[in-house]
């Protein structure tokens, strides 16, 4: 934690006020009414340089930012918090340009990359490649560590403890301060103590940096030179409903995912069936985290495989070591693979937080939504009893148990040791009704930021139906949909995608 004293001016201002002293420099407020967003005015904050060190291709510079945990966003969340956090940024050139003696960095024209997530710190450079070598040619790049990830002040198990004790209710009102409102607030102080207020820079977001992206452009659109998405942009930011209406959505989607799988590997049917009925007979299987298999839990293996390059196969080789005996004994590499197909034990915020990027303001609560549209199913390929049930009657068919997709569920806090201490903490999440407003499509129709959005068409984490609504929102923005890539474009192809959203916002990849 940082000091006590609050060193950030946190006088909050509509989103229409904050935009005329953008422009004026004058405490006014437009006559026409707009979203009542909230927006810290962003200040210089403390700032402490850390090492610089080099990977092949790259010189890496780490910069530490003391910034405060409450901005206000959220009324019941004690918005008299003083505390401060630390927020971590890794600082990129590409040795070629660093090694120059004559070089200055500051000439460079700055990007700011935001992680997909929520609750994900950025990635760490190996040595330049993709969509990074790319950028680095042209950008020196920041990868933000957002709030409560990574070397930011992070969110644990441990840290909730130390912070707030065993009162549940403040470890919730802890978490709330960890959504797109304050990732945004942090970029922009950070913006300025690092480029200086009349500096904008460039937005690179995957997935919820996306999100990021959008609330950037709502509330904080003087400091964006342009924004690029891959595959990121919001659902139904106009609707009080999303968490819903989206799971709906998506379920179609995990569904087409799916039925491809089980194309690519028909013998996965009798072999996911064979363990869906042996967890069902003798109950859930001891893992070696100390947590527990079920079917729901079979079923959540698609989590992060469906729909990501790459994530069939490792679902097909992690079931095909299943059985240690036959019928009779999971085998530990398997229930290993379990423990280790999700990343809630290191980055339990993600699961905590997870629905909480659909509540938009207006009373809406998350309330298990994903849970809610799973339980509509019944009497289909992810109605475990009715899939069994249809391969015990006789019927020489087999019908597939489906896996499900990125949503968090209920039983993971009973299921899994590091979120199990979690449990009434995301009850208290799922309930909450008082969330701030993210987004204004207002704003937005209005937007004068150069906007290119990668779309994928059988992007099973973001719905490009919905995705699309979203784009014609947003004035200027030009979409590129393609089937080419799954929601992991930027890991698979990261330089061409890169390239292409750069020179479309550019105005170089002409209108046609």
């Amino acid at each position: 934690m940082g000091s006590a004293s609050r060193r950030h001016s946190l006088t909050k201002y509509p989103i229409s006020m904050y935009m005329a002293m953008q422009t004026t420099g004058k405490n006014t407020t437009r006559t026409t009414p707009m979203a009542s967003l909230v927006v810290p005015t962003p200040t210089v904050v403390p700032h402490t340089v850390g090492d610089t060190f080099r990977v092949k291709g790259l010189t890496l510079t780490d910069h530490l930012f003391e910034l405060p945990l409450d901005y206000g966003f959220n009324e019941s969340a004690s918005a008299d918090d003083a505390s401060t956090i630390n927020v971590f940024v890794r600082e990129v050139i590409a040795t070629s340009k660093a090694s120059d003696p004559g070089f200055e960095p500051k000439k460079l024209p700055a990007l700011l990359f935001l992680q997909g997530g929520p609750g994900f710190e950025a990635a760490r450079p190996a040595e330049s490649g993709g969509w990074l070598a790319e950028a680095c040619k042209q950008f020196r790049v920041f990868l933000l560590d957002q709030r409560g990830t990574g070397r930011s002040t992070k969110i644990s198990l441990e840290h909730l403890e130390l912070v707030c004790g065993d009162d549940d209710a403040k470890k919730a009102a802890y978490i709330t301060h960890h959504r797109a409102d304050s990732i945004v607030a942090d970029a922009e102080s950070i913006r300025h103590t690092l480029l200086g207020a009349e500096t904008k820079w460039t937005l690179l977001g995957q997935s919820f940096g996306g999100f990021c992206i959008t609330r950037y452009l709502s509330a904080s659109p003087t400091g964006v030179r342009a924004a690029l998405y891959t595959g990121g942009l919001p659902p139904l930011i106009r609707e009080t409903n999303a968490a819903y209406d989206t799971y709906q959505k998506l379920f179609k989607r995990i569904k087409t995912q799916n039925e491809k799988y089980y194309r690519r590997f028909p013998m996965d049917v009798a072999r996911v069936l064979e363990i869906a009925i042996f967890l069902e007979e003798t109950g859930p299987q001891k893992t070696p985290s100390g947590g527990v298999l079920s079917t729901r839990g079979l079923q959540a293996l698609g989590f992060s495989a469906l729909g990501v390059a790459g994530g069939f196969e490792r679902l097909h080789y992690q079931l095909e070591t299943a059985w240690e005996v036959p019928d009779t004994q999971l085998s530990y590499n398997f229930l290993k693979s379990v423990d280790d197909a999700h990343a809630f034990d290191t980055n339990c915020l993600y699961a905590a937080a997870h629905e909480s990027i659909y509540c938009n303001g207006n009373g809406a609560m998350s309330n298990w939504s994903a849970e809610k549209a799973y339980n509509e199913l019944v009497g289909t390929e992810f109605d475990v009893e009715f899939v069994i049930g249809s391969n015990l009657d006789g019927s020489s068919s087999q019908t597939p148990l489906f896996f499900t997709g990125e949503m968090v569920f209920p039983f993971m806090f009973d299921e899994m040791p590091r979120l199990k201490p979690l449990k009434n903490v995301a009850n208290i999440l799922a309930q909450k009704t008082n969330w701030s407003t993210l987004y204004s499509a207002d704003n937005l129709n209005s937007n004068a930021v150069p906007v290119a959005c990668a779309s994928y068409a059988e992007d099973a984490f973001v719905d490009w139906d919905l995705a699309n609504e979203t784009a014609t929102e947003i004035k200027g923005a030009r979409v590129w949909t393609t089937s080419e890539y799954m929601h992991s474009g930027i890991r698979e192809d990261g330089a061409n995608i890169f390239s292409k959203l750069l020179a479309m916002a550019r105005g170089e990849d002409v209108v046609r």
